[in-house]
């Protein structure tokens, strides 16, 4: 069977697929990939399944071995890219061939860049995901050593490509009030939509920390809320003032009072902001919401559409003499009379 051979790996790396949802209940977290939309455009070039694994990486990513040929697709945040030391595209798919090295560096663009292979990485799989949990112990752990099982690979496949997605640029985020935004004095609301937000360095996958313009926020009088379920995008604000987005490896219940939720379909966004850059918040309603979100999922179903052939430079070909680029050529030998 064909594997990856990790040479080295970030820290941050992990295994991700669409996650677990349903297990809440019993105190599981669904987990899944930061970026839902860069995860399918991973499916789409590959051709694989919707729920097909593949590595996610947190601004930094590694140094790989094929053991065989297999078939690979970046997408997310730009990273640097290389095959045998010779510079890849971003947002395609490409061939690799026993003992080729990928090395993939820092990102370019946003936070979360993504690899992806033809049939996924073929993990072990926990409570139906093959999905990285930490901090529950699920999944699979990312070390030097390791040679990562493939999927099959399609026995005939031509390089392709997908356009960048406009998101990485967006810096306009909508969110609704949340469960308990009564709690918080009007003044507090205010600010929450009038001042320019800052994404601090403490963010992970569990959460990201935010500094507003003007300070934190006063909760004063919602530090002793009963204990709920989390959601998704919800902004919770500890006792010194700091809203924090709790994002895939969120806790299942919190009692820190939850000022607002960022809308479904802002959250790949909202992931690929780099710490130290601002955004703003708008308000929205319900209804509102769930229309941006059937967009969302809309522009997901439309990315198959969007897949093209790779085009190729020759001048970017470093084996091109070993291309039959023109046929029927001769040195005219075969028509001499004698």
């Amino acid at each position: 069977m064909s594997g990856l051979e990790i040479l080295s790996i970030a820290a941050t790396a992990t295994v991700q697929d669409r996650g677990r949802p349903g297990y809440l209940r019993y105190g599981v977290t669904s987990s899944g990939a930061m970026d839902e939309y860069a995860l399918a455009e991973g499916q789409v070039l590959l051709g694989n399944g919707r729920d097909d694994a593949a590595l996610e990486f947190a601004g930094m990513g590694g140094r790989f071995r094929a053991h065989g040929a297999m078939w690979l697709a970046s997408s997310g945040a730009e990273m640097d890219l290389r095959v045998n030391g010779a510079p890849q595209p971003w947002r395609q798919s490409f061939l690799l061939e026993q003992g080729d090295q990928l090395d993939i560096g820092a990102a370019r663009s946003g936070v979360y860049g993504y690899l992806h292979v033809a049939g996924g990485f073929l993990t072990e799989k926990v409570l139906g995901s093959r999905s990285t949990l930490r901090r529950a112990g699920l999944g699979h752990r990312l070390e030097a050593g390791q040679v990562l099982p493939v999927g099959e690979q399609p026995r005939e496949a031509v390089p392709v490509m997908l356009p960048p997605p406009t998101y990485f640029e967006q810096r306009r985020l909508r969110l609704l009030w949340g469960p308990q935004s009564e709690v918080f004095p009007k003044a507090e609301r205010a600010r929450l939509l009038a001042e320019t937000i800052t994404v601090t360095p403490q963010r992970d996958r569990m959460g990201m920390r935010l500094a507003l313009q003007g300070g934190g926020i006063d909760a004063a009088d919602g530090l002793t809320i009963a204990s709920d379920a989390i959601n998704l995008g919800d902004i919770q604000v500890t006792g010194d003032g700091t809203p924090t987005v709790l994002l895939a490896d969120r806790g299942s219940s919190g009692g820190y009072p939850r000022i607002a939720t960022v809308a479904t379909a802002d959250l790949p966004a909202l992931v690929q902001i780099p710490s130290g850059q601002s955004f703003a918040f708008d308000l929205v309603n319900r209804q509102q919401a769930v229309e941006a979100l059937a967009r969302h999922r809309k522009m997901l179903a439309a990315l198959p559409s969007m897949v093209v052939p790779v085009t190729r430079d020759p001048r970017d070909i470093g084996d091109l003499l070993s291309y039959n680029l023109i046929s029927g050529v001769t040195d005219g030998g075969e028509f001499d009379p004698d």
